[in-house]
């Protein structure tokens, strides 16, 4: 067996912990104020993305949200109003919330929370795209559904000639073709597809699309090399 030089190992260790380092937290739980410990991402390297914008290589893809142990809230962010504690304190009390702590992930829980304090669309709409990202598969038609339905309002409300705008068409219609709704994503793909303003980047991920939507391929894809 070939050895590999000692200071060759330190090399390769020192960049595996660059490329992914987590470090354990000191926490107090907004709800109830328990005090817990829990392993967050410090930091994460892409090497490219998937077609619903979820990068890989040595990344957390998403990055961990902390859970409360005992009332299973998730801190989705870092400070919340008085109200917001209120209205969060009712609902994580709520048996609806109890049932769902112990099924459901911690993005799509997120979601669920961000959604008693009303938080804003393009805030939800990313939560519960992220929650698709770490779906097993029993679950991920019910959030990619309601991540599709979440973009749907986004597309509704931002203005067709935005950047945004274009991304999250891109996102609508990959959540389309992974759900099997193919007519919809090809009438999408196509009607984009027109836009005089798309550059070759976007054109290569709609080609491609069109091309796997063709097949009826319902598989999460890479973008592939060429194609940021």
């Amino acid at each position: 067996m070939m050895r590999i030089p000692v200071f060759l190992v330190g090399a390769l260790l020192s960049v595996a912990v660059e490329a992914h380092t987590s470090y354990e937290a000191d926490l107090v739980c907004p709800i109830g104020g328990e005090k817990f410990k829990a392993m967050l991402t410090a930091s994460g390297t892409s090497f490219g993305k998937f077609l619903d914008l979820k990068p890989y290589g040595p990344i957390a893809a998403p990055w961990p949200l902390a859970k409360c142990p005992t009332n299973g809230f998730v801190m989705f962010q870092s400070k919340f109003s008085d109200t917001d504690i209120s209205r969060l304190e009712a609902f994580v009390a709520s048996t609806q919330y109890r049932e769902m702590k112990n099924t459901h992930t911690n993005y799509y829980l997120a979601a669920s929370l961000q959604r008693q304090i009303d938080a804003p669309l393009p805030q939800l709409a990313s939560t519960l795209l992220y929650a698709t990202w770490e779906a097993p598969d029993s679950l991920y038609s019910t959030y990619a559904a309601e991540a599709l339905e979440a973009y749907q309002a986004l597309l509704k409300a931002e203005p067709a000639d935005s950047k945004n705008w274009v991304t999250y068409q891109l996102i609508a219609g990959e959540l389309e073709r992974r759900l099997g709704k193919f007519e919809a994503a090809a009438n999408r793909f196509s009607d984009l597809k027109k836009n005089p303003s798309l550059d070759s980047f976007v054109k290569g991920i709609v080609e491609f699309q069109l091309q796997l939507i063709s097949e009826r391929n319902l598989t999460s894809q890479r973008i592939p090399s060429g194609k940021k």
